[in-house]
């Protein structure tokens, strides 16, 4: 049902390909009497429904061949859905493809002007655009000459300053944040807050889970064509992050993990808007994960709860130094993290590691401390251990939580036996006027020539 409060609605979506073993399979079908079928039928997305307020940023997330851009090509008119229904409000501008519908003889000047004609500019409102694009493109006297002559990036630049300069109603992003130096990677970030703050609705795919957190006001997490989950980006981001490593780094079977409805997920006074008729039932996927489930934890309220040998951490304790549990703290307030846990006799303790992070509401690791990194190490045969973090995180005014994982630091990529992400939640208060993430104690000197 069409709904005008909505900028995208996709309403039961799927998209079907054929399949062909061979182009001449292709051809026989086609000019076949009987109307033999010689083709297989693909599903890249199934039955998907969500919708999308404007200046709403959803942030979609999946490993590769999960659908994700077969969806924005659905969205952006590039593929007719083989079912349901797809209503956008408004003038798109996608970064689906940089640079798609350039001419490689041209200038990038005349590319510029032929961008702007295929979005329905005319020549005299390109006149009033064209500098705009060439100072964000940062490209100089190459603006000039033939694009053919491009750099990737410099091609990316011209492409990307073009897409996000024709006041689009909806910009749609499909993992392309890597273009250029971090100085213009800055830009991007800082014209996409510009675009929230006017309105404009954002599509957003990656896999770069801090950006999600960051970024977006919701995140919807998809795999082999259906939607896993939607919701608030710290849970959803979490969930992924645990299926992604379970399904990567080892066995999945050997793996126990601990199933939690991003429904329940609240913390503190973190509002995300939810997108009312969006929520559809899990897939297959979320379906195979519950015989992982463990029937009892101490940590209900934890966003994530995963690894190889949960159930290792008995307790997490959040102190003051007077050793008081507390759920709050001053800024300049020392605070004690204490973990403990068993450490079974198959645990190597030379490559044991127990590590404690703190977040802040968007997910982003502020401060991380482990027992490998310090120089700490674990005895053999001593199986209940209490682990005690203390520091002075001096965290500006807001709400925080903490991450507490049990590590296996053997390798490269780290493993995990334990990961408990929302162990503990906290504020800290302050009257000081902090305008950074933290407050570090620092030294002031002034040096000048007096009279």
């Amino acid at each position: 049902m069409i709904n005008s409060d909505y900028k995208i609605q996709v309403d039961h979506v799927s998209k079907c390909f054929k399949m062909y073993n061979t182009p001449i399979d292709k051809m026989k079908e086609a000019f076949s009497l009987t109307g033999k079928s010689r083709h297989t039928d693909f599903y890249a997305i199934t039955d998907l429904s969500f919708s999308v307020k404007k200046g709403e940023i959803l942030g979609i997330m999946g490993r590769n061949g999960s659908g994700k851009s077969t969806l924005l090509k659905l969205i952006t008119g590039i593929y007719e859905p083989s079912g349901g229904e797809i209503v956008v409000s408004g003038k798109i501008s996608s970064l689906l493809e940089l640079g798609i519908g350039f001419n490689m003889e041209y200038t990038g000047i005349d590319n510029i002007y032929f961008y702007g004609t295929l979005m329905g500019f005319s020549k005299k409102q390109m006149d009033e655009k064209i500098q705009d694009i060439i100072d964000f493109a940062e490209i100089g006297d190459y603006i000039y000459q033939s694009v053919k002559t491009y750099s990737s990036g410099m091609f990316a630049r011209l492409a990307f300053s073009c897409a996000v300069n024709v006041e689009p109603d909806i910009l749609i992003v499909d993992e392309i944040l890597s273009v250029g130096d971090m100085r213009f990677q800055a830009k991007c970030f800082n014209k996409f807050k510009e675009f929230k703050e006017k309105g404009v609705t954002i599509l957003y795919v990656g896999h770069d889970v801090g950006i999600m957190r960051t970024f977006c006001d919701a995140a919807m997490w998809m795999d082999k064509g259906r939607m896993v989950d939607i919701g608030d980006p710290t849970f959803i981001s979490a969930k992924y992050t645990e299926f992604m490593y379970l399904d990567d780094i080892s066995d999945f079977s050997d793996y126990k993990k601990l199933e939690k409805k991003s429904d329940d997920f609240s913390m503190g006074s973190k509002s995300v808007e939810e997108i009312p008729e969006s929520k559809k039932e899990h897939s297959d996927l979320s379906l195979s994960l519950e015989k992982y489930k463990c029937e009892h934890s101490i940590f209900d309220d934890c966003i994530a709860h995963w690894g190889t040998e949960v159930g290792l951490v008995e307790e997490v304790k959040l102190l003051n130094t007077a050793g008081e549990c507390v759920n709050h703290f001053e800024t300049d307030e020392s605070m004690v993290i204490e973990v403990k846990f068993r450490m079974p006799p198959s645990i190597n303790p030379d490559f044991f590691s127990v590590a404690i992070s703190i977040k802040n509401v968007e997910g982003t690791d502020l401060i991380v401390k482990t027992t490998y990194d310090e120089g700490i190490h674990f005895q053999k045969d001593i199986t209940s251990i209490k682990v005690k973090f203390k520091l002075s995180a001096m965290l500006a005014k807001g709400e925080y939580y903490l991450v507490t994982a049990l590590e296996n630091r053997e390798n490269q990529a780290t493993m995990y036996y334990e990961y408990i992400e929302g162990v503990k939640y906290f504020k800290v208060f302050t009257n000081k006027r902090i305008f950074g993430l933290f407050d570090p104690p620092a030294q002031i000197t002034i040096e000048g020539d007096w009279q």
